[in-house]
């Protein structure tokens, strides 16, 4: 018979009499902490159980996190049970950072469940792994937190029908398991789903429970008309038809949560129906010298660099996390156009910042028949090691194609420290690549001059040209000049997901901050096709192969001839 393993067993309590006094103080100092660390732990779970109020979630809240809810996020709380009291949806616009997505997706919903496990719950983002990502937070809490236990130990996964990506269900064991599957004999749905917004797992979903839109903007449902007007029509048309009402009121808690992206996005798309309260929670807010809470920002970094446009006293919402110091760093990151919009939500101010653009779907272009060019901003470094120094210029190329239409569209390019062997290649790449490649403009200031000399001696085949800037600044020649050709829509830029156009973008936004060399780039490459932009020709200002030769009338000769006789 095989003999049964030794069950370990836990080592016996200290002996108090066998220690000396200061090791028995010591001793009964941090049992005492950790009984008190209990008993609060305990009061909380009481309190969250007990109370299906701001209170109540707030006490929720302090126990799963360890600290204090956030007097910002109190005020989102309070305006979610407002709504709802009222039957109606709340809309949230808050700041990046500001734990928007764990205050409400996370704790919120996981609190909901606490005291409706019967209902179900549905959280929609961008895309299905933003989503899922919120709900198996919740799923982890419910299924492996001692302090979920402490409020809401009763409710447990109901594994035999399912906690996974594809819908997570609960169970209440205070009833027995043939009463549970009873009471919720009328539903199908999972007690928690996620899904992406235009994801397949919506379809036929009434969440009773609450009804969640957690960021359904991202970069790439949001760059560009189209691509906003798609999500506004799934909202109006497949995700606020979900939500339960009973005479006009809604039942299910309705909860949209997110960062404004432009003016025809969802977010203000919702708040334009009037059917969800309305709050507006940005990073800080403006105030006046000697007003309560008023504190001073003098906006500048640790370079010296001053950022004007948040000079001034301000009003911190939450200035343990986000202080002035956390403000200027966040600004200088961000720069201006991120910064109004992501953290003072503010997109009149973010329209004034940037350059303006439209985008171009990418699969619609067709590098194969459209005429392709390309505009170059030269910068080297003498040796690879010196590749990758952040003090150094960049050298920028871009190749655009010119639309049977009439207009420039960029298509993609090259944004890299290099040196000029390297700079060369990646001038030839696109003759060698593209089959209806014209050429490239490289500007011809300073070293570009020397450079393009010694480029056409060394590579006669390669077509290039040279321009001279007369003497107009980089920042005016992007804003004057380049500007309204973005802004009309003579130039646009490719919708596609690539390390060049991603970098180009936010350089656009970021304007007058940001990479300028990239945006350089995109400058030379407008002066190649000076046919679609919408200025005044300028020809010995245009490429020489594309210059017009100039003939006299031989009857002009001919007339001169006669009156010199």
């Amino acid at each position: 018979m095989a003999r049964k393993s030794a069950v370990k067993q836990p080592p016996p309590p200290p002996n108090l009499l066998e220690m000396g006094r200061d090791e028995r103080i010591e001793v009964l100092k941090k049992r005492t902490l950790s009984e008190l660390a209990a008993t609060e732990k305990a009061i909380l779970g009481k309190l969250a159980q007990g109370e299906d109020t701001p209170g109540g979630f707030a006490a929720f809240y302090e126990l799963i996190h360890g600290n204090k809810l956030p007097e910002h996020a109190k005020r989102w709380i309070e305006h979610i049970y407002g709504a709802h009291d009222e039957g109606v949806g709340a809309l949230l616009w808050a700041w990046r950072g500001s734990w928007k997505s764990t205050t409400i997706s996370v704790t919120f919903l996981a609190f909901r469940i606490g005291h409706n496990p019967e209902r179900t719950n549905l959280v929609i983002s961008a895309n299905d792994d933003s989503a899922d990502k919120v709900t198996a937070q919740i799923a982890s809490i419910i299924e492996h937190s001692a302090e979920w236990k402490l409020a809401f130990g009763h409710i447990v996964p109901d594994k035999d029908r399912g906690y996974g990506a594809e819908g997570y269900f609960v169970k209440d064991t205070r009833m027995q398991y043939d009463e549970w599957a009873k009471k919720t004999s009328h539903r199908i749905d999972p007690s928690l789903l996620g899904a992406g917004i235009n994801s397949s797992r919506l379809i036929g979903k009434h969440p009773s429970g609450v009804l969640l839109l957690d960021d359904i903007h991202d970069e790439k449902n949001s760059i560009s008309d189209k691509e906003r007007a798609s999500v506004v029509r799934i909202v109006s048309d497949t995700i606020l038809p979900m939500a339960i009402k009973d005479n006009e009121r809604l039942q299910t808690w309705e909860v949209v949560v997110g960062t404004p992206w432009a003016e025809d996005d969802a977010y203000h798309y919702l708040r334009s129906t009037g059917q969800l309260n309305f709050l507006s929670m940005p990073v800080m807010d403006k105030a006046e010298e000697g007003e309560d809470g008023a504190v001073y920002i003098d906006g500048r970094n640790r370079d010296g660099i001053v950022f004007v446009d948040i000079v001034g006293w301000w009003r911190l919402r939450w200035p343990e996390k986000f202080g002035p110091g956390a403000i200027v760093r966040e600004r200088a990151t961000s720069a201006l156009r991120g910064f109004a919009r992501m953290y003072l939500l503010d997109l009149a101010a973010a329209k004034k910042a940037g350059l303006k653009y439209y985008m171009f779907p990418h699969e619609q272009i067709d590098t194969a028949k459209w005429p392709m060019y390309g505009g170059a901003d030269l910068a080297f470094v003498m040796r690879s090691s010196g590749r990758h120094d952040p003090g150094r210029d960049f050298f920028s190329h871009s190749y655009g194609a010119k639309t049977p239409m009439g207009k420039l569209v960029v298509v993609d390019g090259v944004i890299e420290q290099c040196t000029q062997a390297q700079a060369e290649d990646h001038l030839k790449k696109p003759q060698d690549i593209f089959p209806m490649w014209r050429f490239s403009v490289l500007e011809g200031d300073g070293i570009g001059e020397t450079f393009y000399t010694s480029l056409v001696m060394r590579n006669p085949q390669l077509r290039v040209s040279m321009m001279k800037t007369k003497g107009k600044g980089k920042r005016w020649r992007q804003e004057q000049e380049m500007g309204p050709w973005l802004e009309n829509g003579q130039v646009m830029i490719s919708d596609a997901d690539t390390p060049y156009l991603n970098a180009l973008r936010k350089a656009l936004d970021d304007f007058p901050d940001g990479n300028n060399d990239i945006r350089d780039g995109l400058y030379w490459l407008c002066r190649a096709t000076p046919d679609v932009l919408v200025v005044k020709q300028d020809e010995d200002h245009l490429p020489l192969m594309m210059q017009k030769q100039r003939r006299k009338n031989p009857i002009y000769s001919l007339a001169k001839v006669e009156r010199n006789a």
